[in-house]
């Protein structure tokens, strides 16, 4: 686990937007998904359900923010 991942999944956890934390983050959107797809796979599970242009943190999302 990487801080930048870290970063960006706090980042989508605020914004619940993906587009809006690339831009926070100063990264294209492509790169933020790759770090957080990386990061799911390090911690076992989903850590943000995607439902079309909706973003909701799963339980797994929930209880990794510090």
């Amino acid at each position: 686990m990487e801080m930048q991942q870290v970063r960006y999944f706090i980042s989508v956890a605020k914004w619940l937007n993906f587009t809006r934390a690339a831009e926070e983050c100063h990264v294209t959107q492509p790169a933020l998904t790759r770090a957080i797809k990386l990061l799911e796979q390090e911690l076992g599970g989903d850590l943000i359900r995607r439902e079309g242009r909706h973003t909701h943190l799963t339980e797994l999302g929930n209880k990794t923010l510090p």
